[in-house]
């Protein structure tokens, strides 16, 4: 007879075994008991009997039985995270046997080692290493085309260590030849390349040579013919090229002039910051020759074949990236750079700063941002360009408040005995001209009284303390590990001789010693212009670019250096600028989605988390907030597709072609309204009305039409937690004609450009395989017992609340979020929900989700469930094809009466809703990704501009 392991009989049984689990034991000790077999078994179970600590009838052939039942259903039972985290590939190419290198003197071994030493978490490090070998699995030590990947990181997250990473491992599975195409500037390469080597170079198995600038002139360092490229070699070649199509075509000429030396050649290509500079852009009228000259140098490169027709014995090209939305994307003809075998993901580790940190994401109240924004005002902004005209000769106060926080910032770190170096970034303009007018106005200041400057310093900090406090930041930054050890604000007297010392010389240059040329460092500011025109030493022994000092120096200063950087597209992208804590970015781009790369101040602030600061335009801080939530969507996005199975190829149109994208790409071109033709897919919308007209004749119309759409759909179902109604079955058609025929939405609100979507869905309903709709009425408390509720189907459906974010007045209401979660769930009887599999149920994102939907909470600011876990969860419940329309009735009267911090930005805080008749809010799911249908189809689309002004450029460095 089969025994049920699963039944309240055996929970105690259960339990004991749960409990060295938990432990940390593994089910090969468990089997046993740390015990050799089935009788050393017996005899413990017996002993823990006689101190009553397990039930008496468990013996060793029932425990035997349950480890089994527990360890089968664990390994069945893996949650979708663990899925994500161990398939963070795009992919359905075959792996290779290639498994992760375990000899301590291998390069993984010693890099990993490096890694742990430099205070990389375990969990960090494990990371790496399993995206590392997932990565490594689709590269071929040998082969007949090309490989081709990408891989998605964040901006500032560890990019280049996980390109190390891979190289390392690389270069133990025989791969010998390793080519980074990184920036545009020659500073970022050397940097690149100064970090690769000496993250590589180790005494190990392996010996690690530099090989720069190779060309078949005279003066190349090396000559194709010296390499050492037989089997059994230790030796590994490292190229860091930069992006220009002369030194690529060098390249390229240097490793055909000898055909046997590359057909010993496995080549890894790393392509660093892979939407800069490679992508075919023949649509960018400057220096369209140039661009797309690069792009066929890198086409060339990967598709290299000696004169004598020798080609490599593998190549590999991989682009990093942070942005994986370039137009490069929609290139994908054979010989193009497209990602066809795969695309990775990268996670950053949980301490990393990135955009949705910093800047909140919109429609989310559980990411609403760190308050370390500070605000440039129109007034300081036009006073910057006075400046940059010499028509005013003083900084805006706005800048000033910058420059006292760096100060204040520096001491502090100084005082806690900081080490490494301490950075200010000013980026007002790309024009070098602009950079000097800047760099001279902050030498004058410093010609202030230094006591009035200690007096602002003093002012500043307590206000920077009460606007920034540590409950602020382990409130906004929930998942940061170690909250304890975040350091608080030490009292201003503790700082206060450091600030002094640090301000008791004028700022200067970076000295050069006349014999050595080597850089000397100070205990004062280091006032640094990083532009071309100043990459030589200045008569006055001077180095005017910014330059750290090496770590491994004897002559490392102390206290630890401090830099104030002025700069233009130096400081955009690439560069790390190290110990940031005080920016004053004034942004003079025109794309978005460029954005996101100029954010220096992305990354790891590891022992000074409290301490960074940014100073931004409203208008770029909103954009920021955009890309963030376009990452974030985008993210999410791409785990359901490796859940859906979906291939490297089918990435790009699928990407390019979603709406918000779209949008970006439109207003990237054309920032005035436009018309045009182009290929759209819905499939995975998940919108919800937050804009609403403070219009009573509109919101009137809007209950009236809802009303009578409900009332026409017959008898309605209850949900399971009895707060709301459901009509199964509803055909698109109906919810055309009756509702969103006859409905008004804001002009600003996601769903003003409706019209698209409804032409797309019927073009794409039978393709995509969706059935009818369900529609949801969801209510605040029990139905029928409401003092506030609404009447539809004979039935009280109570009005929920919602509050104004952002601002306690004015016409636009804006409530930040409209949907409760597990809304998305409320159209499933308890049938239904209870035919959901046990293995999904009882996963650890099942278990959440189920613990969201049982305790039905009401709130908004819960985190809001993944598109991923959603779309699995209603796939579980037979609803995998099922859109849902849920609609709710907002009471005009909801008050907001939780309490909120004296420091949640303005664009987030909470007011009463104070509208002038009770709203309808309106949100759609449409199910996501379906295997190999591509659901693109031209539409023609109008474009509001969402995401603010233009800006223009004002001019190259």
């Amino acid at each position: 007879m089969i025994s049920d392991f699963s039944s309240p009989k055996y929970d105690e049984h259960r339990k004991v075994i749960e409990k060295l689990r938990n432990k940390g034991r593994d089910w090969d000790f468990i089997k046993y008991y740390g015990k050799q077999d089935e009788e050393g078994l017996q005899n413990k179970l017996e002993q823990l009997k006689e101190d009553d600590m397990i039930p008496e009838d468990l013996n060793a052939p029932i425990w035997l039985a349950i480890v089994k039942f527990l360890r089968e259903a664990t390994e069945r039972e893996q949650s979708i995270e663990e899925k994500i985290a161990n398939n963070r590939i795009l992919s359905r190419r075959q792996d290779n046997d290639l498994t992760i290198p375990s000899s301590a003197t291998s390069s993984w071994q010693l890099y990993k080692n490096k890694l742990i030493r430099q205070g990389w978490t375990d969990e960090s490090v494990k990371d790496v290493e399993n995206t590392t070998i997932s990565i490594l699995r689709k590269l071929r030590v040998e082969t007949d085309n090309p490989i081709k990947g990408l891989t998605i990181g964040h901006v500032q997250s560890g990019k280049t260590a996980s390109m190390a990473a891979l190289m390392a491992m690389a270069a133990d599975w025989e791969f010998n030849f390793f080519i980074v195409l990184s920036g545009t500037i020659e500073n970022l390469r050397k940097q690149t390349e100064d970090r690769l080597m000496s993250d590589l170079k180790t005494s190990g198995n392996l010996s690690w040579e530099r090989l720069s600038k190779l060309s078949l002139k005279p003066s190349s360092s090396h000559k194709v013919s010296s390499l050492v490229l037989t089997k059994m070699s230790r030796e590994r070649y490292l190229n860091v090229c930069l992006k220009n199509k002369t030194r690529l075509n060098d390249l390229i000429h240097w490793l055909k002039e000898d055909g046997k030396k590359l057909s010993q050649m496995r080549i890894l290509i790393i392509d660093d910051e892979s939407d800069q500079g490679g992508i075919n852009t023949n649509d960018v009228n400057d220096s369209v020759a140039e661009r797309t000259a690069l792009n066929k140098a890198i086409v060339d490169l990967v598709n290299i074949q000696a004169n004598d027709g020798s080609k490599p014995l593998s190549m590999n090209y991989i682009s990093y990236t942070a942005t994986p939305y370039a137009n490069f994307l929609n290139e994908a003809s054979e010989e193009s750079l497209y990602p066809r075998d795969f695309v990775a993901v990268l996670n950053p580790a949980k301490e990393y700063f990135g955009a949705k940190q910093i800047f909140g994401l919109e429609n989310n109240e559980y990411y609403r941002g760190l308050p370390m924004v500070r605000e440039i005002t129109d007034d300081d902004r036009e006073l910057v360009n006075d400046i940059h005209t010499g028509e005013e000769s003083y900084l805006p106060s706005s800048f000033e408040d910058a420059l006292h926080w760096f100060l204040l910032a520096t001491s502090t770190m100084r005082y806690r005995k900081y080490k490494k170096p301490i950075s200010m970034l000013v980026h007002t303009s790309q024009k070098q001209i602009h950079h000097q007018v800047f760099a001279d106005l902050i030498n004058d200041y410093f010609r202030t009284s230094k006591v009035k400057i200690i007096e602002a310093c003093r002012v500043l900090y307590e206000k920077e303390q009460k606007k920034y406090t540590k409950e602020d930041f382990e409130m906004e930054f929930e998942v940061y590990p170690n909250k304890d050890d975040v350091k608080d604000y030490p009292p201003f007297e503790k700082i206060e001789e450091e600030l002094k010392r640090l301000i008791s010389h004028h700022p200067s240059h970076i000295n050069v010693l006349e014999d050595t040329k080597r850089l000397e460092y100070h205990d004062g500011l280091h006032l640094c212009i990083d532009n071309c025109a100043n990459n030589k030493i200045t008569e006055d022994l001077e180095h005017v670019r910014l330059a750290y000092p090496d770590p491994q120096s004897p002559n490392y200063p102390a206290p630890a250096p401090a830099f104030i950087v002025i700069g233009g597209s130096t400081l955009s992208r690439g560069l790390t600028i190290e110990g940031l804590v005080s920016t004053y970015f004034l942004r003079t781009t025109s794309q978005a989605d460029t954005l996101l790369q100029m954010g220096r101040f992305f990354g790891y602030r590891k022992g000074y988390e409290m301490l960074p600061r940014i100073w931004l335009t409203k208008d770029t801080e909103a954009k920021f907030r955009f890309m963030a939530t376009l990452e974030e969507e985008l993210r999410e996005d791409i785990e359901t597709y490796i859940l859906e199975g979906m291939d490297a190829n089918e990435y790009g149109p699928k990407i390019k072609n979603s709406p918000r994208l779209t949008w970006l790409r439109i207003t990237a071109k054309n920032r005035m309204q436009s018309a045009e033709e182009i290929d759209l897919d819905f499939s995975g919308t998940s919108s919800q009305t937050i804009i609403f007209d403070d219009n009573v004749a509109i919101q009137r119309q809007n209950i009236e039409v809802t009303e009578q759409f409900l009332n026409r759909l017959g008898n309605p179902n209850e949900t399971r937690n009895s707060r709301g109604l459901y009509w199964e079955n509803v055909s698109f058609k109906q919810i055309m004609d009756d509702f969103f025929g006859k409905f008004s939405f804001s002009e600003q609100s996601e769903f003003s450009n409706m019209k698209t979507f409804f032409e797309w869905y019927q073009k794409k309903e039978v393709e995509a395989g969706y059935t009818n709709w369900n529609v949801v009425l969801s209510g605040s408390g029990k139905l029928d017992e409401n003092e506030q509720q609404w009447i539809v189907g004979d039935r009280g459906v109570g009005l929920v609340s919602r509050s104004r974010r952002g601002s306690a007045t004015g016409e636009k209401i804006n409530i930040g979020v409209l949907r409760t979660p597990s809304d998305l769930y409320a159209d499933m009887t308890k049938e239904v929900y209870d035919s959901i599999p046990e293995e999904f149920k009882s996963t650890q994102a099942g278990k959440a989700e189920r613990a969201r939907i049982e305790d039905q909470l009401e709130g908004i600011d819960q985190k809001q469930p993944k598109k991923s876990v959603v779309n699995e969860m209603r796939k579980a419940a037979g609803l995998g094809l099922t859109p849902q329309l849920l609609l709710y009735r907002i009471n005009r009267e909801s008050k907001f009466e939780k309490e909120q911090s004296a420091n949640t930005k303005e664009a987030s805080r909470r007011y009463d809703l104070n509208a002038s008749e009770d709203l309808i809010g309106v949100s759609l799911f449409v199910p996501g990704y379906r295997s190999s249908k591509n659901l693109a189809t031209k539409l023609s689309i109008r474009i509001e501009n969402l995401i603010g002004e233009s800006e223009t450029e004002e001019g190259e460095e």
